[in-house]
C-alpha cells in the first residue's frame, strides 16, 4: 500500500500545530518560573489565587519543621491515649491508622507535611486532636452510639484534650453516659 505524499494544507496543519504546541510549553514553562519566585517561602507563602497565608501559619511552617519531640504532660496525655486506641477492639482498621497517624504527627511535630500545616491553621496540635475526635466519633456512630463501646471514653478524654489546646469539645461525647 503506498501513501499519497502530504498535501501542502497537510504540512500547513502540522507546522501550525507544532508552533501551538511550543508557545504551550513556553507559557507553562514561564509560570512555573514566575511562580516559584513570587516568595522567598516558594509557593508556601502563597495559596491559590496568590492569597498571603495568616502570620499564624506562617509562623508555623517556619518552626514545626525544626520542632522537637513532644514531652511533658501533653505528651504523657497523648501515649495514654494511644495505649486506649490500641486497646479498644471498636476502631476499624483505616481509623486505627488514622488516629496513630495523629498522635506520631503531635508527637513529632517536624514529620508534619507543610500541606498539613497549611490545612491545619495555626493551631495544629488543637485540630489534630479535633480530627482524632472527629474519627472517633464516626466509629462510635457505626456502633450505634453504645455506651459500652471502648470508643466513648477514648472520646470523652479527646474532649478534655481539645479544651486544653483551644477547640471545641464534641458535644456528643459529653452527653453520653
Amino acid at each position: 500500500m503506498k501513501l499519497t505524499p502530504p498535501s501542502k494544507s497537510d504540512k500547513r496543519m502540522l507546522l501550525i500545530s507544532g508552533g501551538i504546541f511550543l508557545a504551550t510549553c513556553i507559557l507553562v514553562g514561564l509560570a512555573i518560573v514566575s511562580r516559584s519566585r513570587s516568595s522567598p517561602l516558594g509557593d508556601l507563602g502563597v495559596v491559590s489565587l496568590g492569597t498571603p497565608l495568616p502570620a499564624p501559619i506562617l509562623e508555623q511552617l517556619t518552626a514545626l519543621p525544626n520542632a522537637p519531640m513532644l514531652t511533658g504532660a501533653l505528651a504523657d496525655d497523648i501515649h495514654a491515649v494511644e495505649q486506649m486506641v490500641a486497646d479498644c477492639p471498636d476502631y476499624s482498621e483505616a481509623r486505627r491508622t488514622q488516629m496513630q497517624q495523629h498522635i506520631n504527627w503531635i508527637l513529632a511535630p517536624a514529620t508534619l507535611p507543610q500541606h498539613m500545616i497549611i490545612a491545619l491553621g495555626g493551631n495544629t496540635t488543637g485540630r489534630l486532636i479535633f480530627g482524632m475526635g472527629t474519627f472517633t466519633l464516626a466509629e462510635w456512630g457505626e456502633k450505634q452510639k453504645a455506651a459500652t463501646s471502648c470508643l466513648l471514653p477514648i472520646g470523652k478524654r479527646l474532649n478534655d484534650l481539645m479544651a486544653a489546646n483551644g477547640e471545641e469539645r464534641i458535644a456528643a461525647f459529653d452527653t453520653a453516659g
